[in-house]
């Protein structure tokens, strides 16, 4: 079973000549769990995304699963504990994108502070609550001594104490893929680069087509749908005003920018999670990973357009005005700065609330008298139980029609990967088939790192060795882009590089170094023109000036 460019092709004509029961418009990783959720229900449904899988916001968050520690100062107590439960069950069903590790909360004393050493303690004894964390990963307090011992590069003046306590690293893009290729795997037609344009109706008034355009070749056809879903997260609105009806926005997108630099330039050795220091109610993640260190994140109104988010320069001063406050011995520049990203935050309007870092982050379903099901808001860490209510709505617009399908529970499905014995010791999993790379020709560290980045889908990212060693890079690299075109619906360098890979924020060295090959590979494998060839070579080319903040630093 492939989900490659001929997939799609094929889904393209199912979806074009079948009705579906749903359609879902979106695939990020709202519309992904919701597939998933429906096809495992054994609805059959299909999925559209205009960009590429986790092409907007879910490629673009912080990259972690957490449960809102800072929701907690906004007595946001029920977000908190939905979400926070959450965690462990995406750790549980993608242990090879998502695992536990414990984070350091500074506590300072200073204008601003969000939390003292008592604040601190009650607020991390209530979030263990809340997540009903299990005894070996309950938070601990340790003195100003201690954190300097774990993280020396900390501001020493004003630090108090500090607080450790659970969170889950993630790859946001990773997730979403995996969440996409397990809905396929349970019977969900799914396609990317395919645009919803405009809805059609019947003799009611009900939405029962939707008229999408393949963004590839222009070409425009028609998906009848029993139920069509909204699923577009910050173009939420945007979808809504293709109805005949007058739509009143409800969408109010915040941007979060974060950069990346060399681990030497910020040595930490955990993610922290610290107030800004700038007395603006503000956060930031310094994480590491890998040989980088990634930092963010921004809270600011967004107009412009969203696919695209740019970053400005007053996102720069801000970050590393917060940076060089926080760290002693640390003066990060623009020109230490290697990559960055932009993402839109798909927060709904609340007309009691202007600060943007005050809005809930919780979600909300509702439908339009056209038969429009919109969910919007929410976070990525929380996808699964988003789908969950917005089945929920969904089932009542089947009674309607006399429709009915079984219930699940989805806590028990792995994503695609996560198949493993054990989630919890999934480094025991690494450690047995790391000998299956070595084996193949890989060193010690590319080996490992496949059987991390891949799960159980290792053993078919190593059934394409032969068609991996025709292509002229790297042993690693062919096989991450074989099994990339076979099993993940690559059909852009962008798409392999930046969520197939994470190479163009955390290595963008070897995309320049990589270009070339890829180019040759993708354009024999997809058949494409020479001049399409150049095309997706000048798109790759601004990507990567964009990503590396180069009108910044030429100017």
């Amino acid at each position: 079973m492939t989900f490659s460019a001929q997939t799609r092709k094929e889904n393209i004509k199912k979806l074009s000549s079948d009705q579906v029961d749903l359609l879902i418009i979106g695939g990020g990783i709202t519309g992904a769990g919701l597939a998933l959720h429906a096809a495992a229900r054994g609805i059959k449904v299909g999925l559209i995304e205009m960009q590429d899988f986790a092409g907007g916001t879910s490629s673009r968050s912080t990259k972690l699963v957490h449960g809102g520690l800072r929701y907690l100062k906004q007595f946001d107590v029920e977000l908190v504990s939905d979400v926070a439960k959450e965690r462990a069950v995406i750790g549980k069903n993608a242990p090879h994108i998502v695992q536990p590790s414990y984070m350091l909360m500074p506590v300072y004393d200073e204008p601003g502070a969000s939390f003292n050493e008592f604040t601190a303690e009650v607020v991390l004894h209530l979030y263990d609550y809340l997540a009903e964390t299990d005894e070996e990963w309950a938070h601990y307090i340790v003195d100003k001594e201690e954190v300097l011992k774990e993280e020396p590069h900390l501001k020493e003046e004003g630090l108090m104490a500090g607080g450790f306590y659970l969170d889950y690293t993630n790859d946001d893009a990773r997730l979403t893929i995996e969440t996409i290729k397990k809905a396929d795997e349970l019977g969900a037609i799914i396609t990317n680069y395919v645009k919803a344009e405009s809805f059609g109706y019947d003799d009611e008034g009900k939405i029962r087509t939707v008229r999408a355009m393949d963004t590839l070749n222009e070409e425009s056809f028609d998906i009848d749908a029993k139920v069509v879903v909204n699923a577009t997260g910050p173009w939420s609105d945007e979808t809504r005003k293709n109805r005949k009806a007058d739509t009143e926005g409800k969408m109010f997108p915040t941007k979060g920018v974060h950069f990346v630099v060399d681990h030497s330039k910020l040595p930490v050795s955990r993610t922290i999670y610290t107030d800004t220091g700038q007395e603006d109610n503000r956060m930031v993640f310094i994480i590491p990973r890998g040989n980088k260190t990634y930092f963010g994140t921004t809270d600011t109104p967004f107009e412009g357009a969203y696919e695209d988010p740019s970053i400005t320069q007053e996102d720069i001063d801000y970050l590393l005005q917060t940076i060089n406050h926080r760290f002693d011995g640390v003066s990060i520049t623009l020109d230490d700065i290697e990559s960055s990203w932009a993402g839109l935050r798909p927060l709904i309007q609340d007309e009691n609330n202007d600060d943007p870092s005050g809005i809930s982050r919780g979600h909300e379903i509702f439908t339009e008298e056209d038969g429009l099901i919109t969910i919007a808001g929410g976070k990525l860490t929380d996808y699964r139980r988003m789908a969950e209510d917005a089945c929920e709505v969904i089932d009542k617009a089947f009674e309607e029609l006399n429709v009915r399908f079984d219930q699940v529970d989805t806590k028990t499905i792995p994503l695609s990967g996560g198949d493993v014995e054990d989630p919890s010791a999934f480094q025991t999993f690494i450690d047995q088939h790391s000998q299956d790379g070595t084996d193949a020709g890989l060193d010690q560290e590319d080996a490992r790192f496949l059987a991390d980045w891949y799960g159980t889908n290792i053993f078919k990212v190593y059934e394409l060795l032969d068609k991996a060693h025709t292509f002229d890079m790297p042993l690693k690299d062919a096989l991450q882009l074989a099994y990339g075109l076979e099993h993940e619906m690559i059909l852009s360098p962008e798409d392999f590089f930046e969520r197939r890979t994470d190479s163009i924020f955390f290595n963008i060295d070897r995309v320049i170094e990589l270009k070339e090959s890829v180019l040759e590979v993708m354009q024999k494998e997809l058949g494409w023109s020479e001049e399409e060839k150049e095309n997706w070579s000048i798109h790759l080319d601004e990507r990567v000036r964009e990503v590396s903040l180069e009108e910044f630093k030429i100017k």
